[in-house]
């Protein structure tokens, strides 16, 4: 089997109509929040189907562990996409898995097992590449969702970032289908607790140096290195006083975490000395 045999025509993008957006953070005093791009599992196996065929392809899902938070228990499984080649006469599985989800607990749970399974096959695997893009927040009950007056901010946003990335445009929607439906069922989580300020301001503040900043579209992200970690942290807006080298204390932070780890979302600081 030739090496990545698949990996090019299961990395297209998709059109930005099979692209919907959730809220991966919040700030409750602003009410804005940074938007993060994912596909359901209808697109994905659309996707499978389109390079693969119907019949060259399966999916498979197993019992993984259970873990207790309060008085729930969550179980969680792993799923299996396995794609037939014809070259090696076998089938090649790859193997990711997710916890049962808040909203439709189990059939969320398999969703999400599938499409991270799926992003090993490289579908889908971009978006975890795209910049932050910050939006109006609209309280729903204990959660937080995307007005759709944002829409079109994040469908320019997304058409940007594939044509940076790709050096091409979104392929279009196939208008002899229907447009999908507006995706409900992955209602966005509560935002992350914010953290307080660690200190008072005194010479004992935490401190922590930019090695490495970048301001697109008035949103900033830097890599800040303190108490011997290095780290991502986003912020709404520029700072002209933040620079390579330049060093913050008395940080209020949110803090968020997606599959690349643990990152900050900076709220307010004062420039050290």
């Amino acid at each position: 089997m030739r090496e990545n045999k698949y990996f090019e025509e299961f990395g297209k993008p998709f059109p930005a109509s099979d692209v919907s957006w959730r809220l991966q953070y919040v700030n409750e005093q602003r009410m804005q929040g940074i938007a993060v791009p994912y596909l359901d599992a209808r697109a994905v196996a659309d996707r499978l189907d389109e390079v693969v065929g119907q019949n060259r392809w399966k999916d498979s899902y197993t019992p993984w562990h259970e873990s207790v938070s309060g008085k729930k228990t969550k179980s969680s499984q792993l799923c299996t996409i396995s794609i037939y080649d014809d070259e090696l006469g076998q089938w090649i599985d790859k193997t990711d898995g997710a916890e049962d989800s808040d909203i439709e607990a189990v059939k969320g749970g398999l969703s999400d097992a599938f499409k991270r399974a799926a992003v090993k096959w490289n579908i889908g695997r971009y978006l975890y590449s795209f910049n932050t893009v910050w939006v109006a927040a609209e309280a729903r009950g204990n959660s937080y969702v995307i007005p759709e007056s944002e829409n079109a901010k994040l469908e320019k946003a997304y058409n940007d970032t594939v044509a940076r990335m790709f050096g091409t445009a979104a392929p279009k929607q196939n208008n002899t289908t229907p447009p999908p439906a507006q995706k409900k069922a992955e209602t966005p989580p509560p935002a992350p607790a914010i953290t307080q300020p660690q200190n008072n301001g005194d010479e004992n503040a935490d401190v922590y140096e930019v090695r490495k900043i970048n301001v697109q579209n008035n949103q900033s992200s830097m890599l800040l290195f303190g108490k011997g970690k290095q780290f991502q942290a986003f912020m709404q807006g520029a700072d002209e006083r933040l620079k390579v080298g330049t060093r913050i204390k008395n940080v209020n932070a949110g803090r968020g975490q997606n599959s690349y780890g643990t990152y900050a979302i900076l709220n307010s600081y004062d420039i050290a000395a």
